[in-house]
């Protein structure tokens, strides 16, 4: 790991420290391979555990969703312990890097372990939320360590917002593969039985997924340096610090609720397709109008926000995508017409996701100008906390509704499609005007020269 100093160190000195060269592009794409691999496990099991605990396992709504609320807060809880570990890890290898490496196998076994079922009734139920925490806390070892790696990467404002993009795009890919694979995969290498489909798709996704993520610890290196007076740090004074940071605070709440939207989009997909447009396979082309809206906002997310700013592009996006969201309501008995317009709603409703790790960054370069200390692990562990607390609830939400609407998956009442309109329609809109809401808490907008667009 490189010894150059710290920003914080020039302003300590009176003298600005040299920063290191900003990573090359084999690094920011490399950087951005580690969301390809999250997104392989994680937005499979936000788009299709509810599914495969309901119809596959047979586990009744109301409590598939309690296990997704429950077992998703129980491992979030995991997060800020996991940041304040890689804060105090030191090895060869860095301090994230090592979680990459070791950790990712976990989370593979994990995953299938997931995509199992044993029993039925009390028996799967207990086993359905034991490997869903599992899987939970083996995803905290991995991901948490990968945010937090951006802030030890480069200290560059606008590379940071590159590789911000480059990880969105490596997020869009997984939801792309997600989309177009994972039902076709379950079919062919289950011989029609989606009990073992599962599973196995289960095991191919959590290979790829491994191996990705030894790509990026192979590609990216750590090269802002940390004082070793600020691992010696109380883990109180820390978490003090942490609680005094309204910019740090405004970014997780908005996450929270934009995560929770995503968590009642990707597992409302299959139902809204299947219950509300009467077309199965429209799954697919659901997942890959918001994995497509993903990928474009990926590119113009950076354009767009060195323009407008950071919170003032994201808001207008977000009260934009809620005007879009009341429009889907009609268009149900047009679905080309109603995936046209989804898909241009996500894309402006997007901006804060792909921003939301150069948001993180800046929060944490705020949080050593008052408090003396980065603390990266901790703060990104917060808004890991965040978007995995907002995906369950998201989920949970969505299986309520069906419970709601009585929903039973051998025949499906008016009622229940009713209550799945309203939660993958409605529901987004409300949250899309909290999330612009919750920005207001962010204020760190960088007094520079606007930037040139990205080559």
């Amino acid at each position: 790991m490189s010894a150059a100093p710290s920003p914080a160190t020039g302003l300590a000195t009176g003298a600005p420290a040299p920063g290191p060269r900003p990573p090359g592009r084999a690094a920011q794409f490399g950087y951005g391979l580690g969301d390809l691999a999250s997104n392989l496990t994680w937005t499979t099991l936000t788009a299709f555990l509810l599914f495969f605990y309901t119809d596959v396992a047979t586990l009744a709504a109301a409590t598939a969703g309690t296990i997704l609320l429950v077992g998703r807060v129980a491992d979030a809880v995991i997060d800020p312990v996991v940041g304040l570990a890689v804060d105090r890890t030191r090895t060869r290898f860095g301090r994230a890097r090592p979680y990459l490496i070791f950790a990712a196998p976990l989370l593979a076994v994990a995953f299938v372990l997931a995509f199992t079922s044993a029993g039925s009734g009390t028996t799967a139920a207990v086993w359905a939320g034991v490997t869903f925490v599992a899987v939970g806390i083996c995803h905290s070892l991995v991901n948490v360590p990968y945010g937090a790696m951006l802030p030890m990467l480069t200290a560059d404002d606008d590379t940071r917002l590159k590789m911000s993009g480059y990880r969105f795009v490596g997020a869009s890919l997984g939801l792309i593969a997600v989309s177009v694979a994972v039902m076709p995969l379950v079919l062919s290498l289950g011989g029609g039985d989606l009990r073992r489909g599962f599973t196995e798709m289960a095991i191919v996704f959590g290979v790829v997924g491994t191996l990705l993520y030894w790509v990026v610890a192979a590609l990216c290196r750590e090269q802002v340096a940390l004082s070793p007076d600020l691992a010696k740090a109380p883990t109180g004074q820390a978490v003090k610090a942490l609680a005094r940071n309204r910019h740090w605070l405004g970014v997780c709440l908005a996450s929270l609720v934009a995560f929770v939207r995503l968590g009642t989009i990707t597992a409302g997909a299959v139902y809204y397709a299947r219950d509300v447009l009467q077309d199965a396979w429209s799954t697919s082309y659901i997942l890959l109008a918001f994995a497509v809206s993903a990928l474009a906002g990926s590119l113009v997310t950076p354009w767009v926000l060195r323009r407008l700013g950071k919170r003032r592009g994201i808001v207008i996006g977000l009260i934009v995508t809620a005007v879009l969201y009341a429009l889907l309501f009609p268009l149900h008995h047009s679905p080309a017409a109603f995936l046209t317009v989804f898909l241009l709603a996500n894309l402006l409703g997007g901006f804060g996701f792909v921003a939301a790790p150069a948001l993180v960054s800046d929060t944490i370069d705020h949080h050593e100008a008052v408090a003396g200390r980065r603390d990266e692990g901790l703060l990104y562990a917060g808004y890991s906390f965040a978007t995995k607390v907002g995906t369950a609830l998201g989920g949970s939400l969505f299986a309520w509704a069906l419970a709601w609407g009585g929903y039973h998956a051998d025949q499906v009442s008016a009622h229940a499609a009713q209550a799945i309109e309203w939660a993958f329609v409605g529901l987004p809109l409300v949250l899309c005007l909290v999330q612009a809401a919750c920005m207001a808490l962010y204020d760190l907008e960088r007094q520079a020269p606007v930037a040139a667009p990205a080559d």
